[in-house]
């Protein structure tokens, strides 16, 4: 599920406010849940894929992170898990 979240942040450019994100990737996905998504995006700020600030404009609370743009020259999460846990 986690990839289905990146791959979306990956070709979503405007950094949308939370709800919007969610409700774009349950519209493009019809076999996953609200809960589905928010656990993901919990888990991609666990992550530090991303982080989520209310306190910035409304449109502009998504930010992408160091281990974002790892995790894309990588060619997705799950390898970018497995490096990791490669290292460890």
């Amino acid at each position: 599920m986690e990839e289905v979240v990146f791959k979306a942040l990956l070709f979503n450019t405007k950094f949308n406010r939370i709800e919007n994100f969610i409700q774009e990737v349950l519209d493009s996905n019809n076999d996953i849940t609200y809960e589905d998504v928010k656990e993901s995006i919990l888990k991609l700020v666990l992550y530090r894929f991303i982080k989520v600030d209310n306190n910035l404009s409304p449109e502009n609370c998504i930010l992408k992170e160091a281990n974002f743009y790892e995790a894309q020259r990588l060619g997705g999460v799950n390898s970018w898990l497995e490096k990791k846990r490669a290292v460890a």
